[in-house]
């Protein structure tokens, strides 16, 4: 989940990422705020092996492509090869459009070790057939229940930071 709060429903990983940048304007993002927000997660998890990049919303990811350094080079690089993905500052990015959009005071982005956040499967996935409820109309009817839950792993180390509008 996304956005859960953690209180009767699992914790999104909004909720258990930390505090790192907060940005300067309501609804833009600058360049170095990107880059204090990636050195603002502690430097033994900015590598491939905690699964480390950035996660936001697909409007906030088109602002962040329209975004360039002091050369006038954009500070986002397309994957060029067949499953490669899009890099911000030598990242990867995932779209998920759970996350909130550019806004006053929304967290817009997400840096940090993804693999650091778990998913859990409470219970198995329980499937009951209804026939009875069904049968007048000529159908049989399919019920599941599944539960799950999820948490950031911090052990104080903060793996995932957050970048909050102002």
């Amino acid at each position: 989940t996304t956005t859960g709060t953690g209180s009767s429903q699992p914790q999104g990983i909004v909720v258990g990422a930390s505090a790192g940048v907060t940005a300067a304007a309501v609804a833009a993002i600058t360049g170095d705020e990107l880059i204090d927000l990636q050195h603002s997660v502690d430097v033994s998890y900015r590598n491939a092996a905690f699964n480390f990049g950035f996660m936001m919303h697909d409007t906030t990811c088109q602002a962040i492509r329209k975004l360039k350094d002091g050369d006038n080079q954009y500070l986002w690089q397309p994957g060029l090869r067949d499953g490669m993905p899009d890099l911000l500052l030598g990242a990867a990015v995932n779209v998920n459009n759970n996350m909130a959009e550019l806004a006053t005071g929304n967290v817009t982005v997400l840096c940090g070790a993804f693999r650091k956040f778990c998913i859990r499967e409470v219970r198995r996935v329980r499937l009951y057939r209804l026939d009875e409820r069904y049968r007048d109309n000529d159908q049989t009817g399919f019920i599941a229940f599944e539960r799950y839950d999820s948490r950031v792993i911090d052990a104080g180390t903060n793996p995932i930071k957050k970048l909050t509008q102002a």
